[in-house]
């Protein structure tokens, strides 16, 4: 058995691992997880169906629609590639294991990667077989041409190297380095994406182009093995050297509304997020977000006829406010759920701090605010002045950013705390299931918080701008609730119990 197989081998059993002993830890979620994914895929085919079916409701958007798909397609799966790459080889403390056996750098780097690429591969192709089986069950006839299951795998494979690639190159250092492999490497990225999302004029073209790219990015990464080492060395130098705060980042100003100690804490994980990159993945796939509704409305504009039942009216509307969601769930409540646990062995230096644990919380909890503002805002503005929103109608969605800030803040502080994972490999991110299970949740209280002053929104804007500001009062007191419920949490956990 090869070197390469083995790491392979090795890091695959133990990814598996975690991941059955999640789901027997809470069989019941997993089966409740596992319906309302079903649901959910048998929607969107419903919606592709809808699509092609009415391709006057959607001026260019039905012909150009698998483009798109690829396009969101690639971008999702390399972010998520980067961010595994980062977390599971750049950061992970057990490359230092790998590194000094009798092995060469190549093969260790070649090990991780398939490690990476295979479940990201399998991933992909459990996506297709889903959409197949449901296209069989709701009999919706939707046909997939060849041509685009072929660039589909490509991608696929494009995603993993390209993710891979970037991410290493990103912990190069100093910065001038990882600049000048990133600008060389940048226009096959863009290449990619641009091709992708045109995809569906010249098919034949596009699998050429992705096949050269293919090419190119694998011969660079054989030959990238010394530069693997070089960004596991320069992580490990500099990521321990104290460099000077910034200072917009200090939030000096918030001394006067959380005290000292919690705005210095507040202060101290944005810097550390920005720093270690923790925060970049989901701020990028935010922006991402509002760049997709930026790039859709330039695209197909508004639909000619209603969309079903829904009017023409509220079909940006409702684009924003299911975008403002993924934007709150991303930043607030997935990246809060990491919050405690990133801190892995340190934690006791925290616990042995005498600041009240409320405090602690609530300086978290304003960080997290402080990280998900900017790329909410960012998705709120530019498509309620592209759509020409009335003023009240553009007010009413900033209080929907805010009533989701609010609500998603709470819920992913208070399970940072509850299901708080120490293992450093996984950077304080809890297993899959429980990220699922905090996604639904998520989802049930954002609509249950949105429901009644969207619905007063409809009928009168006044009533319904007064609604909102009433539910971010509501949602505000459920942030309080949920900070105070992770201060319990992280009270009761002791040195011990995360093997300290």
């Amino acid at each position: 058995m090869s070197v390469t197989y083995a790491i392979f081998q090795a890091e695959l059993k133990s990814s598996l691992r975690k991941n059955l002993q999640a789901l027997k830890k809470r069989i019941i979620g997993t089966f409740v997880i596992f319906f309302v994914g079903i649901f959910f895929s048998l929607a969107c085919i419903r919606l592709i169906k809808f699509v092609i079916d009415n391709p006057q409701l959607f001026p260019e958007g039905s012909t150009q629609g698998y483009g798109t798909l690829l396009l969101i397609f690639f971008a999702l799966f390399t972010l998520r590639v980067a961010g595994i790459t980062y977390r599971k080889i750049i950061k992970s403390k057990r490359m230092d294991l790998h590194l000094v056996q009798p092995v060469t750098s190549r093969q260790i780097m070649l090990g991780m990667f398939y490690s990476i690429m295979i479940p990201n591969f399998l991933i992909s192709t459990s996506i297709l077989v889903v959409f197949f089986v449901g296209n069989i069950v709701m009999r919706s006839g939707i046909v997939i041409a060849n041509e685009f299951l072929i660039l589909y795998f490509l991608l696929s494979i494009l995603s993993s190297l390209s993710g891979y690639i970037f991410s290493i190159a990103g912990a190069l250092y100093p910065f001038s380095r990882k600049l000048t492999f990133l600008m060389t490497l940048s226009p096959i990225l863009v290449v990619l994406m641009l091709v992708a999302n045109e995809s569906h004029l010249y098919p034949n073209i596009a699998i050429a182009v992705f096949l050269v790219c293919l090419f190119v990015l694998s011969l660079f990464f054989y030959f990238m093995d010394g530069l693997f080492v070089e960004a596991l060395e320069a992580y490990k130098i500099h990521s321990s050297s104290h460099k000077n705060p910034i200072r917009i980042l200090q939030f000096t100003w918030l001394n006067s509304i959380l005290g000292v100690r919690a705005s210095s804490i507040c202060s101290k994980e944005v810097i550390s997020s920005i720093r270690e990159r923790d925060v970049l993945s989901s701020s990028f796939s935010t922006l991402s977000l509002a760049f997709i509704l930026v790039f859709w409305w330039f695209k197909t504009g508004l639909p000619s006829e209603p969309i079903g039942d829904i009017p023409i009216t509220l079909y940006y509307p409702g684009m924003l406010a299911m975008s403002l969601f993924i934007g709150a769930l991303l930043q607030c409540t997935m990246l809060g759920s990491t919050i405690l646990g990133v801190e892995g062995k340190r934690l006791w230096i925290m616990k042995s701090n005498p600041v009240e644990s409320v405090l602690i919380m609530k300086g978290k909890a304003a960080a997290l605010i402080m990280m998900a503002l900017p790329g909410l805002i960012v998705i709120w503005l530019p498509i309620c002045i592209l759509a020409q929103f009335p003023f009240k109608v553009t007010l009413f969605f900033g209080e929907c950013l805010l009533i989701l800030l609010f609500c998603n803040t709470g819920l992913g502080i208070w399970s940072g705390s509850a299901f708080a994972n120490f293992d450093e490999s996984d950077r304080g991110n809890p297993d899959i299931l429980v990220q699922f299970m905090l996604m639904g949740t998520s989802a049930l209280f954002s609509i249950i918080m949105l429901m009644v002053p969207g619905t007063l929104m409809l009928w009168s804007h006044n009533i319904g701008l007064i609604a909102g500001l009433i539910f971010i009062i509501i949602t505000f007191g459920i942030m309080l609730a949920g900070i105070r419920a992770a201060a319990s949490a992280y009270r009761s956990i002791f040195i011990d119990s995360y093997g300290v």
